[in-house]
């Protein structure tokens, strides 16, 4: 016997095809955030990132660092840092 062939509603369709233009509508605003990603990078970090979170958390002491950029001491590194931020 053969048998018959069952037809699938009119809702059952619609709601097939909503699913589609669902799943369709997520893959464009994935690839949209990466056509943004693409056009307005995020900078990597850089070294200095690096030296501010170094310097922040005390691993390295403010003579070392005053010794290591070429100054007698802590203080006259903080002037010469202030007084360059003051002409800006």
């Amino acid at each position: 016997m053969a048998e018959k062939r069952m037809t699938r509603s009119q809702e059952e369709r619609k709601a097939e095809l909503e699913k589609k233009i669902q799943y369709h509508k997520d893959c464009i605003t994935t690839l949209q955030k990466k056509l943004n990603a693409i056009e307005s990078p995020q900078k990597s970090p850089s070294r200095t990132k690096g030296l501010k979170r170094i310097l922040s958390e005390n691993k390295i002491s403010d003579e070392t660092v005053a010794a290591a950029l070429g100054f007698k001491s802590a203080s006259e590194m903080k002037d010469r840092i202030l007084k360059a931020v003051e002409k800006k």
